[in-house]
């Protein structure tokens, strides 16, 4: 049988099944999965060997383009640093909060609100984009976005009160990154068709990567030009992202023109799908997401603080917050290899155990008063939001397909943005109030608790519905 028909990779009486159908007129017009390891893939050149029981494509094998190859590295390598400084000025803003509090004198609560705003509607800003996206697509969008977004943070440093570092940095620069930070998921998934997983959770090193070099930026900074001068350069740093949007234009253009048959989850479109919305496990990832960004990165934001109620010095906070961006990146790529060398194990599966695991550094950070305890719980920690910010992306990817893959995202990072604005604010209200952080910590180790076990329980059902429906769409 020579003829172009549509393959299936899984057992011979499945491929079998499926060539019957096909003999008697049937044929398969969508992408379905059996589980995880059966893909059937539409209209490719191939014939059937009974004696080896399989499906074999056929066709002539083409040389690898070093040009091609190259081009895609690049890429991706853009999609790395636009996520390194739109998460990078994230985390730096954890440094810079204990300085304006000492500057202005003014209340965590208030001072807060810059790094909560900035995450919220750097989580939230990617939708916030969907109608500049579905018009210009990703590339300009990004342009734009981080043009702006390098403009605020560069004139906050003219600014002479908290509220307005809040307005410029907080809210306008964190609305404009937002952009920057999703985009490149999408992109990068695009560029290389059979690693989607495995690339889609390199980028998200760029969060790792991020936190160790502009945190660290951040106080160099500080100490030479005080906080003022500090955001000025900040600002330049960030214009990178306008040339990462340029190369991204050209990935959009590369992606038009090589799969213009195929489905690109970088193509012009809105990234609100209702349909989404219909379905309970949705809302249960949608949920996770608040918890997530609630209690995973309370020791990121508030480490430089309580080490200096703890007796240690600004400089010692922000070395355990570059020492969670280390063993961050080492999670990330931890977390990325294991898409690679345990495919059989969903992502879900790895976030459910990593989340039980950050427990430990929450439990450390309040009960402990030496600073080799809070390094070490630092160092957890940060091993921890590496591994599950690497399988974040793939979850939905694995979950939703590339079709819903760029909606799902989005409004995932929508629901981020909320759970980032509350732990942001009410850890400062938490302290204000009570004089320390540890009740922040303790909320933090019993939703972290529940998050396991939902994600526990959405791997159990997946496997169920795999076992008792033969075909899953994706």
């Amino acid at each position: 049988m020579k003829d172009e028909q549509t393959a299936l990779i899984g057992n011979a009486s499945t491929q079998q099944r499926l060539i019957n159908a096909k003999h008697y007129g049937y044929r398969p017009q969508k992408l379905f999965v059996r589980s995880d390891s059966f893909i059937i893939i539409k209209h490719v050149p191939m014939q059937y060997r009974p004696d080896e029981g399989r499906l074999k494509l056929i066709g002539n094998s083409k040389p690898v383009d070093k040009t091609d190859l190259f081009f895609k590295c690049v890429i991706v390598f853009a999609c790395l640093v636009s996520i390194l400084i739109s998460m990078g000025l994230g985390y730096s803003l954890s440094v810079l909060y204990a300085q304006l509090i000492r500057i202005f004198q003014a209340d965590r609560s208030l001072v807060a609100l810059n790094q909560s705003f900035y995450e919220a509607l750097l989580a939230v800003g990617g939708a916030l984009w969907s109608y500049p996206v579905s018009k210009l697509g990703y590339g300009y969008s990004i342009i734009i976005g981080g043009l702006v977004g390098s403009i605020c943070v560069a004139v906050s440093s003219l600014a002479s009160a908290v509220p307005v570092i809040i307005v410029l940095v907080g809210i306008l620069s964190g609305a404009s990154f937002g952009i920057v930070y999703m985009g490149p998921f999408v992109i990068a998934g695009d560029i290389f068709e059979g690693y989607k997983s495995a690339i889609i959770g390199f980028v998200s090193i760029g969060s790792s990567l991020g936190q160790f070099t502009m945190s660290s930026i951040m106080e160099l900074c500080i100490e030479e030009y005080e906080w003022n001068g500090a955001l000025l350069i900040i600002g330049g740093i960030c214009l990178n992202t306008i040339p990462c949007g340029m190369l991204m234009v050209l990935a959009n253009k590369y992606s038009s023109k090589k799969k213009s048959e195929q489905p690109s989850a970088s193509a012009k479109q809105s990234l609100f799908k209702i349909g989404l919305f219909k379905q309970k496990l949705f809302w249960l990832l949608m949920l996770n997401s608040v918890i997530l960004a609630f209690t995973a990165l309370a020791e990121s934001r508030f480490i430089v603080d309580l080490s200096e109620l703890k007796g240690f010095t600004r400089q010692d906070g922000s070395f355990l917050v570059s020492m969670i961006g280390v063993s961050n990146l080492i999670g990330g790529l931890m977390g990325a290899i294991s898409k690679i060398f345990c495919k059989q194990l969903s992502s879900a599966s790895h976030m459910s155990y990593w989340v039980l695991i950050i427990i430990i550094s929450h439990g450390m950070v309040v009960y402990s008063q030496s600073y080799n305890s809070i390094l070490i719980a630092a160092l957890i920690n940060g091993l921890c939001i590496g591994n599950i910010y690497a399988h974040v992306a793939i979850v939905l990817y694995e979950i939703y397909g590339t079709e819903d893959y760029a909606p799902s995202f989005a409004t995932w990072n929508v629901m981020k943005g909320v759970g980032n604005f509350m732990g942001g604010y009410f850890g400062g209200f938490i302290q204000d109030k009570t004089g320390t952080y540890d009740l922040l910590f303790q909320i933090s180790m019993a939703l972290s608790i529940f998050y396991s076990l939902s994600f526990f329980a959405i791997v159990i059902y997946r496997y169920y519905r795999s076992k008792h429906c033969l075909y899953t769409q994706i």
